[in-house]
């Protein structure tokens, strides 16, 4: 049986300006970690290992240096990772604002080959903007861009080892995206999947196919994509988001995974809701990990 290694970034990086569309900084969501693997829960993987890296606030960094100071952290988060973690250990990122999920995947990608591995993203928001497109300038709305191609910072790009293939990204939820997010998944035929088509069982084929299809999965969750009903505390609640019933069977497909490893992100415990949305990120890491 192999033991989750959990890696806790402590990060709000990611946001240097004000979010978009939000009137607020989302100050706390650097504690997601801390208050996810309390010792009750980390209790419950005998063997668990926690590791943990605290990045700069924003405030105290240099403007001008916002992507070298990115590239640097993300570098010390994957140093970390490279380093501790053993091969029979379950590699297991919780954040902290979710460009902390850049170091989880190029930690991924630098140990297995490339082809092997599909990602699996369950958000509100794809995260592919790059500097140019982004309406906020904040790395936790471009993350993912590097590994589907096109970036505008070198620095960013030479962490990256290797950029996924448009058939290797399976997005789900119902997400909300920029125009230009929009064109490039047509473009790029990336597969997504909503709420409704989880619901009504149509999308349970390609799920399992692409389980299927590759070796390694790697399940991205930003609890922004969950219902405010279910997940209040986090930068942007979810109208009409996915709840916990509509995630279920992939986390059972998950569980029974050999080859997998995953990332939790964007859990505000210092907003309304902290205790409800904790324990469904607890919940959701829980089922994931329990073949």
């Amino acid at each position: 049986m192999m033991n989750p290694h959990f890696y806790n970034l402590r990060s709000r990086l990611g946001m240097m300006n004000l979010p978009h569309r939000m009137d607020e900084f989302n100050v706390g969501v650097e504690e997601g970690g801390d208050a996810i693997l309390t010792d009750e829960f980390v209790a419950k993987f005998p063997g668990s290992t926690v590791d943990s890296l605290t990045f700069p606030m924003p405030d105290d960094i240099d403007r001008k240096k916002y992507f070298e100071t990115i590239t640097e952290y993300s570098q010390k988060a994957i140093d970390l990772i490279e380093e501790t973690l053993q091969d029979d250990q379950i590699q297991v990122v919780v954040g902290g604002d979710h460009s902390v999920a850049f170091c989880s995947i190029i930690a991924v990608l630098r140990r297995l080959h490339s082809q092997s591995v599909g990602f699996i993203q369950i958000d509100s928001h794809p995260d592919i903007n790059t500097i140019a497109t982004s309406p906020t300038g904040n790395f936790h709305g471009m993350w993912m861009r590097p590994f589907i191609g096109g970036f505008d910072d070198e620095r960013i790009n030479q962490l990256v080892p290797h950029v996924l293939k448009p058939e290797q990204i399976l997005y789900i939820g119902n997400l909300d995206l920029d125009p230009e997010e929009e064109q490039l998944i047509e473009n790029k035929k990336i597969q997504t999947i909503s709420a409704e088509a989880l619901r009504n069982g149509s999308s349970l084929d390609t799920i399992k196919k692409f389980f299927g299809s590759f070796e390694h999965i790697h399940l991205g969750v930003d609890v922004d994509g969950f219902d405010r009903s279910i997940a209040p505390a986090t930068g942007i609640p979810a109208e009409n988001g996915l709840l916990y019933a509509d995630v279920e069977p992939i986390l059972k497909m998950f569980s029974k995974k050999e080859g997998k490893s995953m990332d939790l992100v964007e859990l505000n415990p210092q907003r309304d809701g902290g205790e409800k949305t904790v324990k469904l990120a607890q919940k959701l890491i829980l089922n994931a990990l329990s073949s």
